[in-house]
């Protein structure tokens, strides 16, 4: 009520631009009822943000077709055509228009009661806007990052991303202060990633290597499981992994190694039990379940793994 007394500029504000830009997709008030996240970051009620969105002319009540697009999936779609003797082919907005165009009052009772809201061309043009400005800090950031771990700058490039994360509306992770983020752990993990190789990718020249550990690193850091878009797009490795797999492999060393040393300083695990994936490789599955001293642990990933998707044995520590 306050911001709204003394003409709050949401324009400046990243959340408000956030939440118009869930409405790029049909969305209704009830989705943002019950979201204290939405109402802290927001500073106000969520609902009261919508209303001003509408107020403004930047949201405005969805179509017909966009209404039937949020409340059904298609395969109701689907069954509502069946049952009118109609085609059931094509993609969903095919399936939402043939419905429309033969039953025009029917559709309208099966969304009647239920208010659904969609921005206006000027809101789109809005939040549009904004996604592509925060894709393009997102990539700024992260081709700084590249930099800093090409030069072995690994507390700079903990810094970045750590201040990065501070500026989101919803930062990555749960619990996490980012603004006051201690790069030391990653520090260690990137060492461990660029000073070592696992002998699963044995076969790797250092000119291989040397790009899946910058991808690993950038993984790391964050916090994803997926490095395509970091690899250059013609680089080959003829292993029997795709390139994620294998840059999965240097993450999976490095945490293995930081996770053992700190294993032998706590002096509180003695001994560790390797955990293989259920459907891992047959040789995974021979040491799965056994348990090894910290000084006899064989390396992970297992070097002698044969999955597809690389080694995923876990190790289990023992007090």
């Amino acid at each position: 009520m306050l911001r709204s007394l003394l003409g709050f500029e949401w324009r400046k504000s990243n959340a408000h631009l956030l939440l118009l830009s869930k409405f790029l997709h049909p969305r209704t008030l009830d989705d943002f009822a019950t979201s204290d996240a939405w109402k802290t970051v927001l500073g106000e009620n969520p609902h009261q943000a919508i209303k001003r969105f509408l107020d403004q002319g930047v949201l405005m009540q969805a179509d017909l077709r966009a209404q039937l697009d949020y409340k059904f999936k298609a395969v109701e779609l689907k069954e509502m055509l069946k049952k009118r003797g109609l085609s059931v082919s094509g993609r969903k907005g095919d399936l939402i228009q043939r419905l429309i165009q033969a039953d025009p009052q029917g559709m309208k009772q099966a969304v009647s009661g239920l208010t659904v809201l969609i921005c206006s061309e000027q809101g789109r043009e809005i939040a549009e806007n904004y996604l592509a400005n925060e894709k393009a800090q997102r990539r700024n950031v992260e081709q700084q990052v590249m930099g800093y771990l090409r030069q072995r700058k690994f507390k700079d490039a903990s810094i970045a991303v750590a201040a990065y994360e501070a500026q989101q509306v919803f930062p990555r992770g749960i619990g996490i202060d980012w603004h006051h983020h201690d790069p030391a752990h990653d520090i260690a993990m990137l060492n461990a990633i660029f000073d070592g190789k696992p002998k699963i990718l044995a076969r790797l020249n250092e000119s291989q290597s040397d790009t899946l550990r910058l991808v690993a690193g950038m993984m790391y850091l964050w916090g994803t499981n997926q490095g395509k878009e970091w690899l250059p797009p013609d680089f080959e490795t003829e292993l029997a992994i795709d390139n994620d797999a294998a840059a999965r492999m240097f993450l999976f060393h490095a945490t293995h190694r930081v996770n053992i040393a700190n294993y032998k300083r706590s002096g509180v695990v003695k001994q560790v039990e390797i955990l293989a994936a259920q459907d891992s490789c047959d040789e995974c599955k021979k040491i799965s379940g056994k348990r090894f001293k910290l000084n006899d642990v064989p390396e992970l990933p297992y070097e002698h793994c044969t999955h597809e998707m690389g080694c995923r044995c876990t190790l289990l520590p023992i007090t």
